[in-house]
């Protein structure tokens, strides 16, 4: 029987990279987190805390241009166009991005392994590092238009109402800082989420140990430093070493204060190599007879 027959034609579309395949993982895990209510409470809440900067920074731009004096009397509440204030801004998003990923590692992660969600990708010709790396950007876009959109949406807003557009060229290092704290939140948080969420993927659990990650170890590093009166304690906070490495982005971290930033990224950078570790290990104990 001729081939045409059979109902089989000759591909005539144009071939894509194999890492196209991490675009529908993306897609699909952000419609999930979309249809959930809850997740659109916390977003809110974080729309909440936009809003409020953003009033504050259309005052401040105002004042300024009327008076210079008026303008600094609000930069000392750092809610204005400041390096330090888009710093704490970032910092009150991500803590609301942290509630909101605790909540949806078991749904785009923990149910993979769960309900088999992680067979049915490798059995479509899916590989594991584009399953892996598919995963990662999902939770990184969750927190980039969470802490970063906004943030650079307060910066043009500053810039646009300014005198004059000078403020984004007398400024570069408060864009650089926005897109630094950025990547530094994004990639350290997907890299735990995915981790955590690989390994123990039940809801309750994963969000007890998710939490228990932020604040007990927070809570055990102070007490640590108050009980030795070393500095260096400080360091097990893993959510505060974000924060002092985004605040050194913005060029706002006191220069040798214990913990100084490379303390920080070297921590960071080695929470990161010890969860994409068990990330490798979890996705390759998987196997799918084809």
């Amino acid at each position: 029987m001729a081939v045409e027959l059979a109902g089989y034609r000759e591909w005539a579309g144009r071939r894509r990279s194999p890492w196209w395949t991490c675009w529908p993982i993306v897609r699909t895990g952000l419609n999930m987190i979309l249809r959930r209510w809850i997740f659109w409470v916390l977003i809110g809440l974080g729309l909440l805390n936009f809003l409020f900067n953003f009033a504050f920074v259309y005052l401040k731009a105002t004042l300024t241009v009327q008076s210079e004096a008026a303008g600094g009397f609000l930069d000392r509440y750092r809610v204005t166009g400041t390096g330090e204030a888009y710093a704490d801004f970032m910092f009150g998003q991500a803590s609301i991005t942290a509630l909101l990923l605790a909540f949806a590692g078991s749904m785009l992660i923990g149910n993979d392994y769960r309900q088999g969600g992680l067979i049915y990708y490798l059995s479509r010709r899916t590989e594991r590092r584009h399953y892996v790396v598919g995963k990662l950007l999902t939770v990184g876009a969750v927190v980039t238009l969470i802490t970063t959109v906004p943030a650079l949406a307060l910066y043009a807003e500053y810039g646009l109402l300014s005198n004059s557009l000078d403020y984004f060229l007398n400024h570069p290092r408060i864009l650089a800082g926005i897109l630094g704290y950025g990547v530094v939140l994004a990639v350290v948080q997907s890299l735990l989420l995915f981790a955590i969420a690989a390994w123990v993927p039940r809801t309750v659990p994963l969000v007890m140990t998710w939490l228990g990650i932020f604040v007990l170890l927070k809570g055990l590093a102070e007490a640590l430093r108050a009980i030795d009166d070393n500095r260096h304690w400080l360091l097990l906070g893993v959510w505060d070493d974000m924060h002092r490495l985004g605040r050194w982005c913005f060029g706002s971290l006191e220069a040798g204060r214990i913990p100084t930033a490379p303390q920080c990224l070297g921590v960071l950078a080695g929470v990161c190599v010890i969860c994409l570790v068990l990330i490798v290990r979890r996705v390759r104990a998987v196997e799918v007879v084809t």
